[in-house]
């Protein structure tokens, strides 16, 4: 039996405040024998939204899933949008009394609560209580002590406070910072609501599900607010959730006697409140794939040295820390201009800035759980003088200079110096139109079987008249090749690949992947494939490609000659 519907007025409508629903209408259904009222609501985007529907005969909210604030329930979406309202509507009420009967079996509410129990915590925090920020390690289920700082908008939780301090410099926080001690924990099961209010209850599902935090808990001082961490295990991964019990009035306790763990119970239990708290991941394995990124430890280890930070080098560092990169140092010698800024990962703001040290001063603030990014504003011969020691800590060398007057004495320094350690060369083509990802360890073959003396490719990618395109500004030195940032968007991304599958170990030295451009972009600006190129190029296809060309020694140079 269904009752007309009544059109809801405009403040029954404004009393969904989350919401702005456009119309709607109260209705009553019996299902089963028992009656249920229903509000039925409508936005401004329907039928591209879909119609939203409430319960409001009874409040089930943190007590059924899928129920929201004001009762209103998450339903699956439909199929396909329904564009006539009545039969959007019927769809809607349809899927509520199904939800309803599913929410009648004690084990779908118990086995929903517990697979989505962050959102229902989330709903459940306390109003204007300061959200964590956690680069803890969830994985980890141990029950121990971490480290934490209060800060004025939220508060920061780490594994220790040297994660936790060096977050804070990342992000342009110099001054000192006090740090306290927290607990984390790992409960057995994922909690359900009601959720703890009080420490006594708090204490009991410690008690219940781990007893171990309990133990590290009762070694934190109760002179302050302390942040206590739970994680658990649902089906669909870790979470975490926060609490902060405040600190109790130790009023008629002599200050020598709070700390002893019986009156420090009792305090809590008594004295003490528990404000449930909002949490944001800002660890490596959530912002680099939401936990599920099975190369992050091999790039979390990660050093790599990026030389040359102009358009190609700095997009590729960005790349490589978005990527999970744990360590990058950048080296520079060149300060960031306005012509640079139409290709380069920097803007106008950073210009005249070296590139370099304002390019890690960048990283550090965007991807702050970093474990390092250095700059140096200096050529790498200086850098490598000055620091020797260092390049033997690096996993992985990018250059990305762009100048033969630097990459040869490096290609030198590989040969006699570098071992096996992997150098990745990256550059373009005249105009942009092929861009280069080459990567060699050892003596041979060398750079020098790619590059000729003149740092021009033995069997070039492309043909040019008169140096190519190669332009130059009205002063003196000042030669540029006119490319666009999307030509350098496909060679950072054929770069960084390169770069991390060396790093992850899916592809050994040596390995030269070339990017071509179609036939047409080249035709236009004024060049043509080589005869080599052919030999690559599928028949008949005259679009853009990417392919492996085979590196051989060339029998020609000095590394060559040396190991004959």
């Amino acid at each position: 039996m269904t009752a007309k519907p009544r059109t809801l007025l405009s403040p029954e409508l404004g009393a969904y405040t989350k919401h702005v629903f456009k119309a709607g209408w109260a209705i009553s259904l019996v299902h089963d024998g028992e009656t249920y009222r229903f509000d039925v609501l409508v936005d401004g985007r329907f039928p591209y939204s879909a119609i939203r529907v409430a319960l409001t005969s009874k409040d089930m909210f943190l007590k059924w899933p899928h129920v929201e604030p004001r009762g209103l329930l998450c339903l699956p979406l439909a199929s396909s949008p329904i564009v006539d309202v009545s039969e959007a509507a019927d769809a809607a009420l349809a899927s509520a009394l199904q939800l309803i009967d599913q929410c009648r079996q004690a084990n779908f509410v118990q086995s929903e609560l517990r697979r989505e129990f962050l959102s229902y915590w989330d709903h459940a925090t306390h109003d204007n209580e300061k959200p964590v920020y956690s680069l803890l390690n969830p994985s980890n289920h141990s029950a121990r002590s971490i480290a934490v700082w209060f800060g004025q908008q939220f508060a920061l939780v780490g594994e220790d406070a040297v994660q936790v301090r060096t977050w804070l410099s990342h992000r342009g926080r110099t001054e000192p910072s006090t740090i306290v001690a927290g607990v984390f924990g790992h409960l057995g099961e994922a909690p359900v609501p009601p959720f703890p209010d009080r420490p006594t209850e708090l204490f009991e599902l410690l008690a219940d599900q781990s007893p171990e935090t309990l133990r590290v808990l009762d070694k934190c001082p109760c002179k302050r607010d302390v942040i206590v961490v739970l994680g658990a295990t649902s089906p669909s991964g870790d979470g975490l959730m926060a609490v902060r019990i405040t600190s109790p009035n130790t009023h008629g306790f002599r200050k020598s006697q709070c700390n002893r763990p019986s009156i420090k119970m009792t305090l809590w239990r008594t004295r003490s409140e528990v404000r449930r708290a909002e949490i944001a991941r800002f660890d490596a394995a959530w912002v680099h794939g939401r936990g599920l990124n099975q190369a992050l430890p091999k790039l979390q280890a990660a050093k790599v040295l990026l030389l040359g930070c102009g358009s190609l080098g700095s997009q590729v560092a960005v790349r490589l820390a978005q990527s999970g990169v744990g360590h990058l140092t950048l080296v520079d010698p060149d300060k960031l201009s306005p012509a640079n800024v139409g290709r380069h990962a920097l803007g106008v703001a950073e210009t005249g800035q070296n590139k370099a040290v304002a390019l890690a001063t960048e990283l550090r603030h965007r991807f702050s759980h970093m474990h390092a990014v250095e700059g140096h504003g200096v050529p790498w011969q200086q850098f490598y003088h000055k620091h020797p020691d260092l390049f033997e800590a690096f996993d992985l060398i990018v250059a990305c200079i762009g100048e033969w007057s630097a990459e040869g004495p490096l290609a030198e320094w590989q040969r006699r110096e570098g071992g096996e350690r992997p150098v990745v060369y990256g550059w373009l083509d005249e105009r942009g139109t092929a861009a280069h990802a080459l990567v060699l360890t050892g003596n041979v073959p060398g750079l020098s079987c790619v590059l000729g003396s003149d740092g021009n490719l033995r069997v070039p990618e492309t043909i040019w008249q008169n140096r190519g395109a190669i332009q130059s500004e009205p002063a003196c030195g000042t030669l540029f090749q006119p490319y666009g940032p999307i030509d350098m968007a496909l060679a950072e991304t054929l770069v960084s690949k390169l770069c991390l599958d060396v790093l992850i170990g899916s592809v050994s030295a040596p390995r030269h992947r070339i990017y071509a451009t179609s036939t047409e972009q080249l035709t236009a600006a004024g060049g043509k494939w080589s005869d080599e190129h052919l030999k690559h190029r599928p028949a008949g296809f005259e679009g853009a490609f990417e392919y492996d060309r085979p590196i051989d020694a060339c029998q020609q140079c000095d590394a060559c000659k040396e190991t004959a």
